[in-house]
């Protein structure tokens, strides 16, 4: 009779254990796998059950994978997710180390382009409902403030330069120099703030969430889980995923996020959109700022 493997310890030696015996798993436990080495952020938050749904899979193959894998179910498996997050998120450096010991230039094209395509789908199908909620609290919005930091700074950016093309009420916090509080005094009752950061989160995403609340601003969350800092105060809340095989976070479901949005709230605008969306490429040629395409730049009118 075999021995009953020992069970992975830790989050890293679970995801290493998972790869190495990928190529030998059922169909059923491959889909299963693939979850969890995707979507670590989904299994602390979600049920069994609710997992399984998203991964494709009947619940019991969970159970079954788990004690595959030497542990008694699937909550002891379910506990190192946990114990990760109790633990914060993993160093980069730490990130970096694993991805020079299983560098391969082969696998890790097609490996990075999958996990994309996994943050935008997990993404959409968490968020469809919320940005329909988002729309409406942007749209009735005196001025929006957008900020994000670090990592989450060009989603912030992108949003706040495409949504000001048609609305110029819109304004990016950046907090350079030190002036993050002079910035957020301009903040009031009428506005909405939309506030983003994932995990480990912005201690100025933070701030600005707290100063939002305290001038009576409504908030819009840009983030990565129900439980959160900043959803768990916010007004609305939109999830994003940002798993990658690399050593750094991505950002190509907050982008696009913040580009559906855009594209609703124009939507919702209509002609004036349309009128406003005019006078910017106007402005934007008449002064130069793109290439004409016969050569130099566009003389100014």
């Amino acid at each position: 009779m075999s021995e009953t493997p020992a069970p992975p310890q830790t989050l890293d030696q679970l995801n290493l254990l998972l790869r190495e015996r990928y190529p030998q798993l059922s169909p059923q436990f491959q889909a299963g796998a693939r979850f969890l080495l995707d979507h670590p952020q989904r299994v602390p938050i979600s049920s069994m059950r609710a997992i399984a749904v998203e991964a494709g899979v009947q619940p019991a193959t969970f159970v079954r994978l788990a004690q595959h894998l030497g542990f008694d179910g699937w909550h002891g498996l379910r506990e190192l997710f946990l114990e990760s997050i109790r633990l914060g998120p993993q160093p980069y450096a730490s990130r970096a180390r694993q991805v020079i010991r299983d560098g391969d230039a082969a696998r890790m094209v097609p490996e990075m382009f999958r996990v994309q395509h996994n943050n935008l789908d997990l993404t959409e199908a968490g968020a469809n409902a919320s940005l329909g909620a988002a729309v409406d609290l942007l749209a009735n919005a005196g001025t929006v403030h957008v900020a994000g930091f670090r990592a989450c700074f060009p989603i912030a950016f992108t949003f706040q330069y495409v949504y000001r093309l048609f609305r110029p009420t819109v304004h990016l916090i950046r907090g350079e120099a030190g002036t993050l509080e002079m910035e957020l005094r301009a903040l009031s009752a009428r506005d909405v703030v939309v506030v983003i950061s994932f995990a480990p989160y912005s201690n100025e995403a933070l701030i600005v969430a707290s100063a939002a609340r305290a001038a009576g601003a409504r908030v819009l969350a840009l983030t990565d889980s129900t439980v959160s800092p900043l959803a768990l105060d916010a007004d609305v809340t939109v999830l994003f995923s940002h798993e990658s095989p690399s050593f750094f976070p991505s950002i190509t479901a907050g982008i696009a996020v913040v580009e559906t949005l855009v594209e609703m709230l124009l939507a919702r605008k209509g002609r004036g959109a349309v009128r406003a969306l005019e006078l910017a490429e106007d402005q934007l040629h008449g002064t130069g700022a793109y290439v004409n395409p016969t050569g130099g730049t566009a003389p100014a009118s």
